[in-house]
């Protein structure tokens, strides 16, 4: 009884990895655009599983629609993500999961907030930066609290 019980589950293990593999993407069946991009991956791509490639073929798909001046600005962010020290991505990584967890209109506010601050001059940012830091923490809750309301408020 263990015995075709510990079959059964191996032959429902190999049919399952094997659905899995076969929904993998060949190589070949990539565009000629999709392979320039990806090409660093092409010695290991059969071993990727399905979601990695997939994410990777988005990747490439958003690479190739970009314009010159975007695909810049992307190589440069890049190129600074790979610089931060261990401890910084996943600090990064930490708040990004956190920021997922919000719901979408939450998400939405802080990318327009975000945006604004953004577009204020490096001198105000900074006078801004520095008047929330010289705020002790209940100072920065009431504020927090007020920008909830009146968010809130509008809705």
């Amino acid at each position: 009884m263990l015995k075709q019980f510990i079959l059964s589950t191996a032959l429902v293990c190999c049919l399952v990895t094997f659905n899995v593999r076969a929904e993998v993407k060949n190589w070949q069946s990539l565009s000629t655009d999709q392979q320039q991009v990806l090409a660093s991956f092409e010695s290991t791509w059969s071993q990727l599983d399905q979601t990695k490639q997939q994410k990777l073929i988005k990747g490439a798909n958003n690479w190739l629609s970009m314009n010159v001046s975007d695909r810049q600005q992307t190589s440069a962010n890049f190129k600074k993500w790979q610089d931060l020290p261990e401890s910084k991505k996943a600090q990064l990584k930490a708040k990004f999961k956190e920021f997922q967890k919000l719901p979408a209109d939450t998400q939405q506010q802080l990318r327009t907030a975000f945006k604004n601050f953004n577009k204020l001059s490096p001198e105000q940012r900074k006078q801004l930066r520095n008047k929330w830091q010289k705020l002790s923490p209940e100072q920065r809750r009431k504020v927090k609290a007020r920008m909830k309301l009146k968010r809130k408020l509008r809705n």
